[in-house]
């Protein structure tokens, strides 16, 4: 670097936009943060209705193999629709339980954390809060999803739409707490000042 090049780098130097010092600029709305849940959330679900998979096909595999020649055809017919019923929608709870945490997101800027919940256009639902409205930050205890290096982070604001900010099931939880802390302590010292001075 040349030493003019230089001069200009010390005299203008590139503000780091995770530093708490950069001016407050409430048009900024560049991504601190975006992530969605780990399936792990589903682990429950998955397992139960595993379970319940096995046990249908183990049924029907033994109600064919001669059970059910103990019986009329009419509780034959009975009996293998509702095995193949209870499958069907076994299989329809899990693929809901997987696409409702899939289409789950959420942003995080400087100015706003944005929520996104809903399966296609048509039921997603959008939430925006300003982060100066965030009034607490949690880090409950992680239970079971510690076991999987997850853990969820509880935003309380004063929005009346969006009271509690959950974003659950995350990896590296301090690591985002460090990012959008200086930034929230920023805009809330900015806010209180702005209003001070009123």
């Amino acid at each position: 670097m040349s030493e003019n090049n230089q001069i200009e780098a010390e005299a203008n130097p590139k503000s780091d936009p995770l530093d708490a010092s950069t001016p407050v600029s409430y048009d900024n709305e560049e991504v601190v943060w975006e992530g969605s849940p780990s399936q792990i959330v589903n682990l429950g679900s998955f397992i139960f209705w595993g379970l319940v998979f096995a046990a249908a096909g183990v049924g029907l595999v033994l109600w064919n193999a001669g059970l059910k020649a103990q019986y009329t055809p009419l509780i034959d017919q009975v009996v293998t629709y509702s095995i193949y019923g209870l499958l069907i929608v076994g299989v329809l709870n899990v693929l809901m339980s997987y696409l409702t945490v899939k289409c789950e997101r959420t942003v995080i800027t400087r100015n706003k954390i944005k929520e996104a919940k809903g399966i296609t256009s048509i039921f997603r639902q959008e939430l925006f809060c300003e982060m100066s409205e965030v009034s607490d930050i949690k880090s409950p205890p992680a239970g079971l999803m510690g076991l999987f290096g997850l853990s969820t982070l509880v935003l309380e604001t004063k929005d009346a739409d969006q009271p509690i900010i959950r974003i659950r099931a995350i990896r590296n939880r301090d690591e985002l707490v460090q990012k959008i802390l200086p930034i929230w302590r920023k805009l809330k010292m900015d806010r209180k000042g702005y209003f001070g001075d009123k």
